[in-house]
């Protein structure tokens, strides 16, 4: 569990599949992670058993509150860590939509950037977005991720192509905005 004033990033165990699956499959949170769907419990448990034996990723439920009486509200994870390399690529969505634009995301972002570089010990962190998701552009540029490139029309959107991009973050740069203090 990873603590912060108003987020709390908690264990993603299989007592939770169930509103996971019910967040995945919501037109809103699919069409911002690129899923197609709907998803069958079978493909969800397949999901998250290929999750708990690849060591290449981890992830958590975010939690609205503090500590063990936290609300999960969504899903933060990092995938393909590369240990060689110290990079990883960073991912999110809050399933829930009352817990949307209060901050939740960005807080619980800075948690898991702090666990990726202080406690994993990688240098960088990247991700790819769809620029047409507006919210999440406006959340990695203040959290202080740097646009890097645009793939033209990498996306299928609701019969659209859209653009994406991708943005990094250098674990100095975490430093140099963030400090280096643990929770």
């Amino acid at each position: 569990m990873i603590i912060g004033k108003t987020a709390t990033l908690l264990a993603f165990d299989q007592t939770w599949l169930g509103l996971v699956q019910k967040w995945v499959n919501r037109p809103d949170v699919r069409s911002g992670t690129g899923t197609e769907g709907p998803v069958s419990d079978f493909e969800h448990r397949k999901w998250y058993e290929r999750i708990l034996s690849d060591r290449s990723q981890r992830v958590f439920l975010i939690g609205q509150g503090q500590g063990e009486g936290a609300v999960p509200v969504g899903l933060i994870g990092l995938k393909n860590v590369n240990q060689r390399y110290r990079s990883a690529e960073y991912w999110i969505y809050l399933g829930e939509p009352d817990a949307r634009r209060k901050g939740l995301a960005e807080e619980a972002t800075i948690l898991i950037l702090r666990f990726a570089f202080m406690g994993l010990g990688l240098n960088r962190i990247y991700l790819r977005v769809m620029q047409c998701n507006a919210p999440a552009v406006r959340l990695y540029e203040k959290v202080g991720f740097i646009l890097e490139g645009v793939a033209r029309e990498d996306f299928l959107l609701n019969g659209r192509f859209e653009n994406s991009a991708l943005y990094s973050m250098l674990s100095r740069e975490f430093e140099e905005k963030f400090g280096r203090e643990t929770n």
